[in-house]
């Protein structure tokens, strides 16, 4: 696991980009529950960070695909691949995200 952010740094409703083990990672704060997952769309590699966020829904700015940021799954069309998504855990105040196995 790798201590990512303060959990206080990101309220509810937002998302934060950020660099672990050289891959570009987006952390989704959705009621109050945190999530990982790849921030590049998997249909045209955009960064899922300068989309929005509605709900459970991250929408790719570039053609508007989304995806489920709980499962990483693509919900509308043009994606078809799913993203990477990362366990999350919280300790001590910080959101940690395991990277692998």
């Amino acid at each position: 696991m790798v201590a990512v952010m303060p959990m206080a740094s990101l309220t509810e409703g937002e998302m934060a980009a950020c660099r672990i083990a050289g891959e570009e990672v987006l952390i989704v704060n959705v009621a109050g529950e945190y999530y990982a997952l790849s921030n590049l769309c998997s249909h045209a590699g955009q960064r899922l960070s300068t989309g929005r966020l509605d709900g459970f829904r991250i929408h790719c700015p570039l053609h508007r695909a989304s995806f489920d940021v709980r499962t990483g799954m693509p919900l509308s069309a043009p994606a078809s691949e799913r993203l990477k998504s990362y366990p999350v855990t919280l300790a001590g105040g910080k959101v940690n995200v395991q990277m692998s196995g």
